[in-house]
């Protein structure tokens, strides 16, 4: 059970939002359009929903993760993260991985296998883009990066990609010999190599 890829991804990610500071709120990330508090708060709203369907498989309350809007201060996220890893320790010691749980904001019901995978991929993405973002490390286990491109490679087609509204940006092309969180990466329409823009008039300081 302790050995889910999962948990240590939850742990790791917790350590990089605390770490962020005020002044990091509006900084850029990778993420198309999210500046840091931007990030936090999407992650609030999908946290908070992958703790009630592992908490409750099959139950009837699900409110939509993107209607997020309680307090968003990187300290609530830590708490979240917290309570989320909870859920998974307990979901995995009642065998949820082969369970059905119906996740509708995720496209439908799927094994708790599945929707583990699903947020090994939102954590594991995100955590690069908060690390990335405010200059921290990020080193995932490769198990984790593979699980999650395996999941995403099943779950992305092509016309959720590029245009305005849809949830994913064009692939970035990435060496299929790159490290495995580098080709997630790619797939989910990050260059590995982004770094911050710097603001006007600092460019060479």
């Amino acid at each position: 059970m302790s050995s889910h890829p999962v948990l240590p991804v939850l742990d790791r990610l917790a350590q990089v939002i605390g770490a962020t500071t005020p002044e990091q709120d509006t900084a850029p990330t990778p993420c198309a359009g999210l500046d840091v508090v931007a990030l936090r708060r999407h992650l609030l709203g999908g946290i908070g929903y992958f703790t009630l369907v592992l908490t409750d498989p099959d139950g009837d309350q699900r409110p939509d993760p993107r209607a997020y809007i309680g307090p968003e201060q990187a300290e609530v996220l830590v708490a979240a993260i917290g309570e989320l890893s909870e859920a998974v320790r307990a979901a995995l010691a009642d065998g949820v991985e082969a369970v059905p749980v119906r996740a509708p904001a995720l496209g439908g019901t799927f094994s708790g296998d599945y929707v583990l995978s699903m947020l090994v991929a939102e954590a594991v993405v995100h955590g690069w883009d908060v690390a990335r973002a405010t200059g921290q490390t990020w080193r995932p286990d490769p198990e984790a990066s593979e699980r999650a491109y395996a999941l995403l490679a099943d779950q992305i087609k092509p016309e959720y990609r590029g245009g305005v509204g849809l949830p994913f940006a064009p692939e970035v092309p990435v060496s299929p010999d790159a490290p495995a969180l580098d080709r997630l990466l790619g797939f989910a329409g990050r260059s590995p190599e982004w770094t911050p823009t710097p603001p006007p008039g600092t460019e060479g300081g």
